[in-house]
This record gives C-alpha cells, structure tokens and sequence, in this order.
C-alpha cells in the first residue's frame, strides 16, 4: 500500500486476510463473513431510502452505465446470439437440475418499528462484509473495493500495513440467538417455492434478525 490510501479490496476473497488482522479482538473467531456491494435483501422491512450522496453516485453510475451500453450494443448483441447458438446445441447439462441461491444476506423482520428495522438505515447500503463470530455479528464497511463483477478474479491485492474498516452496525452475542436454517424463494414468474440454501440465522427477542448465507454450497 503506497502512502496513506487504503488498499483497493477483493472482497470476494479478502475477508480472511483483513478482519483478522485489522477488525478481529484478540481471540475472536470468525465464524462467516459474506460480501455484500449494496443493501441487502429485506424481508419485512422496509428501504430506508438514499441519502443525497448516495443518490447523486447512483445517479451517475446509472448515466455511465447507460453511455457504455450505447457504444458496445452492437458488439454485446453479436456476443448473446452467439451464446444462444451454443447453448441451443449443447444438451449434455440439460438434465442436470439448476442450483439456485439465494441473497448472500437476508434482514428481516416486522416492519420498521422491529428490533432488526429500527438498525436499518442508508448507512447499510455501502460496500463491505456482514461478519459473524464467536462474539457478535457486524456490518464491517470498507473505502476501497472492486466490484461485483470483478470481485474474485484477478491478482491477489497487495496489502501492506493496516486497512481501515469501519463498523456500520454491530450486536452483541449475549442479544440474539444463533441457529442454521433453509431459506426458501419464491419464483418471479410462476411463483413456485424453490430452496434458497442454508443460512446463518441470527435472531433478536422480538424474532427479527439477520440471516447469512454459508459458504462453499
């Protein structure tokens, strides 16, 4: 890390290189630590919103975004017939019964006014990990990531000194209870119950809480 800039982090791949060394307690064990670019999936609780920050990234991002897909239409159309073209005649996977996953994180509860509700604000939507250990569960925030799309492939990010981190959100292990369970999904178009795989379930007293999905499904 040249200066005093935080390295820029795979945060597919970087959890258990940082949060030991920069975000763990002495002997804190990091049970999950699951990645998440923009605010997790709600169930039962409402968006909190954007602040005016937040709104004027998302607006620019959405400009660029709109300005790359003009200029590579052409090239992105060919590249999709192409894929058709191969897929359409390749049945060798077509007996094979698709994996579906669901949201890497989950928060729920009974509207804004439960426990897990009234933790939910703007400040969730920035970039970083929802990190469960033998202590707490947290949303960790970084200053520097690679994208989604990016994120997971590539060189290994060279970190050299501390990382800043900062703690969005954190509650204590002695205020939730802690238990692995099946998540579920409802299909968008034939609204069919699907498994979503297995979660991390952290609950408050009011039955409200987070859930994570686990690694290596």
């Amino acid at each position: 890390m040249t200066g005093t800039r935080s390295p820029k982090l795979d945060l597919k791949r970087d959890a258990q290189r940082v949060l030991p060394e920069n975000w763990l307690r002495p002997g804190e064990r990091l049970l999950e630590a699951v990645p998440v670019w923009k605010l997790p999936a709600l169930d039962g609780i409402p968006d909190p919103g954007w602040t005016a920050g937040q709104l004027a990234k998302q607006v620019a991002k959405v400009v660029g975004l709109a300005l790359l897909w003009i200029v590579f239409s052409v090239l992105i159309a060919i590249v999709f017939v192409a894929l058709a073209d191969g897929i359409t005649g390749s049945g060798g996977d077509s007996g094979k019964p698709k994996r579906i996953k669901g949201p890497g994180v989950v928060l729920r509860g009974e509207g804004e006014g439960s426990m897990m509700g009234r933790l939910v604000t703007p400040a969730l939507r920035r970039r970083g990990w929802w990190v469960l250990t033998d202590r707490r569960v947290a949303f960790v925030a970084v200053q520097r990531s690679y994208g989604k799309f990016w994120s997971g492939s590539g060189p290994e990010t060279k970190i050299d000194g501390p990382v800043p981190l900062e703690t969005v959100l954190e509650i204590p292990r002695e205020q939730y209870a802690y238990d692995e369970d099946h998540r579920f999904r409802k299909t968008r178009m034939l609204r069919r119950t699907k498994p979503a795989g297995l979660y991390r379930r952290i609950t408050l007293a009011d039955g409200s809480g987070v859930d994570l999905r686990r690694r290596h499904q």
